[in-house]
């Protein structure tokens, strides 16, 4: 199981960055996006999930639980990546609306068809 999460962990920073890697806004803000995911993915992993834990504060044996702590984490990294994404997303929007470009190459004066 933990192969295959990495696989996917590995997947998802391999399309993160071709995704940010690309001159479009809309796609750097998803290449952010999902590398938030990807985050959330790799602090999941550091879970230990075994058969037989036991609970320190109120268990009597053993019991089949989860350690709260990196969901919280998870969770409130997932409040995070959705306010940073909206953010972005409102400021490529505004970008779009007074430029009227939403390429990076075009924004920085790189594009070779307005230096001829």
């Amino acid at each position: 199981m933990n192969l295959i999460l990495l696989m996917v962990i590995g997947f998802l920073i391999f399309i993160g960055t071709y995704m940010i890697l690309s001159v479009n806004l809309i796609r750097i803000v998803i290449g952010i996006s999902i590398y938030t995911h990807a985050g959330n993915l790799i602090i999941m992993s550091m879970g230990n999930y075994s058969e037989n834990k036991v609970e320190a504060l109120i268990g009597e044996g053993s019991q089949n639980f989860v350690d709260p702590l990196l969901q919280a984490i998870v969770l409130t990294a997932i409040v995070i990546g959705f306010a940073m994404t909206a953010f972005l997303l409102v400021l490529v929007y505004r970008t779009y609306r007074v430029t009227k470009e939403d390429e990076i190459d075009v924004l920085r004066g790189d594009d070779d068809d307005a230096n001829e």
